[in-house]
């Protein structure tokens, strides 16, 4: 928790004062970003102020704050302001910090210069075509760039977007779908379009050296059904998954998680032993060098 009373931040949102919210902004704290496993990704709306106090507590990998889709238009500019009052106010952080900026021509810019010189990981531009519109975020910025793959453009050019600042990729479904001018019907586990379309993003990803990121599942409170989207996603090669609840987190971590302990023992049998056979499953230089990517990346 960041503030112990938050009377004063929901009068600024209620009246949307820009005034009284830029002068709880302090000087940026110095801190290092920390870099995790990205199994959950937990969306947080700029304006709500109650989601913004626990960022420091939250069991996400990582917190998206986010200025884009869920902010409504009269609160754009006071979100993007509570971003940094709440920035400016964090000690430490467990966890990875990423800002979703408005599209770049709709405010994206304005959001990069006022909130660059605060502490956190990366900006998320959504609504990606290109790898012109990634330069251009490249030239107002040294943070990490994220991307949102969900136009049409981005998806079927996804090997032209690579850029060394770039290193996340988030797969926008329903976006996606729209664009193609798709049903969100075909959002269903046993799709083969699905299958290919999640597959197609994963391996494409993972030939460029990005993380591939899934997609939020709107049923927030279908916990089961969120479960199985989470080992699909795992089983088609995906890092982890979009939140939008505390519940969500907790499944997705589970799922996306490893038993470090198991893939440790392999590795230093291996290494005593050589090959050798376990559970039915031989083990090879093959076997061993994805146990020892996943101990020591």
């Amino acid at each position: 928790m960041i503030f112990k009373n938050l009377d004063t931040l929901y009068e600024i949102v209620n009246n949307n004062d820009i005034q009284k919210a830029l002068e709880l902004i302090k000087s940026p704290p110095k801190f290092t970003p920390i870099k995790t496993k990205k199994r959950s990704v937990l969306m947080v709306s700029g304006h709500q102020i109650k989601h913004l106090n626990k960022i420091d507590e939250l069991k996400a990998d990582v917190i998206m704050l986010n200025l884009e889709d869920g902010v409504p238009k009269e609160k754009k500019e006071i979100a993007r302001i509570l971003i940094a009052v709440f920035l400016s106010n964090l000690k430490k952080i467990d966890k990875e910090i990423v800002i979703r900026i408005n599209a770049l021509d709709d405010g994206g810019f304005e959001d990069i210069e006022f909130l660059d010189k605060f502490t956190f990981n990366a900006f998320r531009i959504p609504k990606v075509k290109n790898i012109e519109e990634i330069d251009d975020v490249f030239m107002k910025t040294n943070k990490e760039i994220h991307a949102s793959i969900e136009t049409k453009e981005a998806f079927f050019n996804l090997k032209n977007l690579k850029h060394p600042k770039l290193t996340t990729f988030y797969i926008g479904i329903y976006d996606l779908l729209n664009d193609l001018n798709i049903s969100h019907s075909i959002i269903s586990l046993d799709n083969p379009l699905i299958h290919k379309i999640l597959s197609e993003f994963s391996l494409t990803s993972r030939y460029l050296g990005i993380t591939p990121i899934g997609f939020v599942y709107q049923h927030y409170k279908d916990l089961e059904g969120f479960k199985k989207w989470c080992l699909l996603q795992k089983n088609l090669g995906l890092q982890g998954v979009g939140c939008i609840t505390p519940a969500q987190v907790e499944i997705a971590n589970l799922v996306f998680s490893e038993d470090k302990e198991f893939a440790k023992m392999i590795v230093e049998k291996f290494e005593k032993e050589g090959p050798f056979t376990i559970d039915g499953l031989y083990v090879d230089e093959p076997i061993v060098k994805n146990y020892k990517n996943f101990l020591f990346k």
